[in-house]
């Protein structure tokens, strides 16, 4: 018998996010010890002082952490505002330019009219003298 592969609907996802996992890991291996503390057979004020020592443990890396948040989101930030600075740059000098090429453009093309306008009326003015002189 056939298995049909329409039956199986099953997918795997991946996500990828910035960052190394290091920052997890040792959250995890913290939170784990803690956890290790509070089943550990000793006596109340031996797991209440590891207690707060691991509580001052997870504050310092949770401060660390922020930190690197904090850093990743003000560069991030600052690319940004770099990358937008740049295209408004170039923006702007693509508008410059088109502007002075649209100018030199009609300034061309209004010559070259000219020129056509020039000879068209001494081909006149020649066909007129020509016509008086014939007659």
């Amino acid at each position: 018998m056939a298995h049909d592969r329409d039956d199986d609907d099953s997918a795997v996802v991946i996500e990828r996010r910035p960052g190394n996992g290091i920052g997890l890991f040792v959250l995890g291996a913290v939170l784990g010890a803690g956890i290790a503390l509070m089943l550990a057979p000793q006596s109340g004020a031996d797991t209440q002082y590891q207690m707060r020592r691991l509580a001052r443990k997870m504050k310092k890396r949770a401060r660390v952490l922020a930190n690197e948040g904090q850093e990743f989101a003000s560069d991030l930030v600052e690319r940004g505002r770099d990358a937008v600075d740049d295209a408004m740059k170039t923006g702007r000098r693509a508008a410059r330019d088109l502007r002075r090429n649209g100018k030199t453009a009609a300034r061309d093309a209004r010559q070259a009219l000219e020129n056509r306008l020039a000879k068209h009326r001494d081909a006149i003015s020649d066909a007129l003298d020509g016509e008086d002189d014939g007659v």
